[in-house]
């Protein structure tokens, strides 16, 4: 089951966090001009052996906006409680949207990590077009590298069409990946109603293979996995400038090869976030 009781650690803990922030860089940032977010996500898990969850994941974003840019500063903290052995990692990711005309722009996104789970370093480029005269079709084009625990790296690409519909936006994403020469692919696709203020709605699908490793466990143990996997967030402004947020995920993972069952997965996720509304380029 999910532990909801461990919300009120993990909150004190973000708040702590967010203390340090607010006195600093985000202080004396513009308060009109920014927006902070604090989540705290839950999962439990079935398993043969029972060997997965549950999983506490907690992270802190401070996004902000320019005249040409939209950057943002992650804190990340994820705790496992698997067998055989938990599991725990820390990670701080920066991104940025930059627009450089009227019908392009990228997004661009760096991270370091340490512990078990999350990647060392990673690094990802993606570059956004803008197809028709409304400026409404956008295809994307990126590629990024991440170095793993337990000395693998990952590659991947991502590639695939958006199309913008008043407050809907529908997106196809394609990921093609290669872990120290073995193949995998997924696919997602993304559906997103969009009233910056009011009320964002986020429903995303995702299937396909990924590597699969379970902490503790020698190398030899690695699989890949099929997922399907469904999530949903919610943000709703209850002020122009203060709202929460909630999400739910539904996961399912199987062997790739012989189908057999990994885990299946059941999340929910609640936040705050105060500040300005930004939304992405688009």
């Amino acid at each position: 089951m999910v532990r909801m009781h461990t919300l009120k650690r993990a909150f004190a803990a973000g708040a702590a966090v967010l203390a340090i922030v607010a006195s600093g860089a985000v202080a004396r940032a513009d308060s009109k001009n920014g927006q902070v977010t604090l989540t705290d996500q839950q999962s439990g898990f079935s398993s043969p052996g029972n060997l997965y969850g549950p999983w506490s994941v907690l992270t802190l974003q401070y996004q902000w906006q320019t005249a040409d840019d939209i950057p943002s500063i992650t804190l990340f903290n994820r705790n496992d409680d698997d067998r055989p052995v938990s599991s725990h990692s820390s990670a701080v990711y920066l991104d940025d949207y930059h627009t450089w005309s009227h019908t392009f722009y990228t997004y661009a996104q760096i991270s370091a990590g340490n512990g078990d789970i999350q990647p060392y370093n990673l690094a990802y480029l993606e570059g956004d077009i803008k197809l028709d005269k409304q400026r409404s079709l956008v295809a994307a084009l990126g590629g990024g590298v991440t170095r793993n625990p337990g000395d693998t790296s990952t590659r991947w690409i991502s590639f695939g069409p958006s199309l913008y519909v008043g407050p809907m936006v529908y997106e196809v994403r394609l990921l093609p990946t290669n872990t120290n020469g073995i193949a995998a692919s997924a696919t997602q696709g993304i559906v997103e109603y969009n009233r910056l203020g009011q009320d964002q709605v986020v429903l995303s699908y995702l299937a396909g293979s990924q590597p699969s490793v379970l902490v503790g466990l020698p190398p030899s143990a690695t699989v890949f996995q099929r997922l399907d996997e469904f999530d949903l967030t919610w943000r709703h402004w209850l002020r122009p400038n203060f709202g929460v947020l909630i999400g739910g995920t539904v996961g399912n993972h199987y062997d790739r090869t012989s189908g057999a069952s990994i885990y299946n997965q059941r999340a929910i996720t609640l936040g705050v976030f105060f500040g300005r509304a930004i939304g992405q380029p688009h």
